[in-house]
C-alpha cells in the first residue's frame, strides 16, 4: 500500500466529513463540496540509520472545496471544520490511531503543520486546505511493498 492511500484511508475514518462525499488524491473538483489529499514535495528522509534503516516523513494537504462568499456565517463554518479537522488529527496521533503501513513501516505520528486557509476562490466557492506531516520509520528490510 502506498503512503498516499494509506493517509485517505485514514482521513476517510474521520467523522467530520461529509457522508457521501468524494475524497480524492490530487484532484479537487470545481464545485463544492468534494475533498482531495494531495502530496507536497519535500526530502523524504529525516535520519539515516547505520543500519540503513530510515526515519522519513510525507508531508501533504488535506483540502476541499467549500461553499464560499460574502455570507459570514458560512465561512466561520468553513473555518471552523478545519479547526476541528486539526483537533482531530492531534487526538489520533496522541491516541496512536495512525495511518496503517506494510512490513517494515511503523507509523510514528501525524501532526498539523498549518491552520486551515482559503487557498482560492471565486464569488461562490473556495479551496480551503491544511498542511500536514505524517512521520514513520522504514526499516532496511522495506523493498517497496
Amino acid at each position: 500500500m502506498t503512503i498516499i492511500e494509506s493517509l485517505r484511508d485514514f482521513i476517510a475514518s474521520c467523522p467530520l466529513l461529509k457522508n457521501g462525499v468524494l475524497l480524492n488524491v490530487d484532484r479537487l473538483g470545481a464545485t463544492e463540496i468534494e475533498y482531495t489529499v494531495d502530496g507536497e514535495m519535500t526530502a523524504p528522509i529525516l535520519r539515516k540509520y547505520t543500519d540503513g534503516s530510515t526515519l522519513r516523513q510525507f508531508n501533504f494537504i488535506f483540502a476541499s472545496r467549500e461553499k464560499y462568499g460574502a455570507d459570514t456565517l458560512q465561512n466561520i463554518e468553513n473555518s471552523g471544520f478545519y479547526e476541528d479537522f486539526a483537533n482531530w488529527i492531534e487526538t489520533q496521533s496522541n491516541i496512536g490511531n495512525l495511518p496503517k503501513l506494510d512490513n517494515y513501516r511503523v507509523p510514528q505520528y501525524i501532526e498539523v503543520q498549518s491552520g486551515g486557509y482559503v487557498f482560492d476562490s471565486d464569488d461562490s466557492t473556495a479551496r480551503y486546505q491544511i498542511q500536514l506531516k505524517f512521520v514513520y520509520y522504514q526499516d532496511r528490510r522495506y523493498t517497496n511493498g
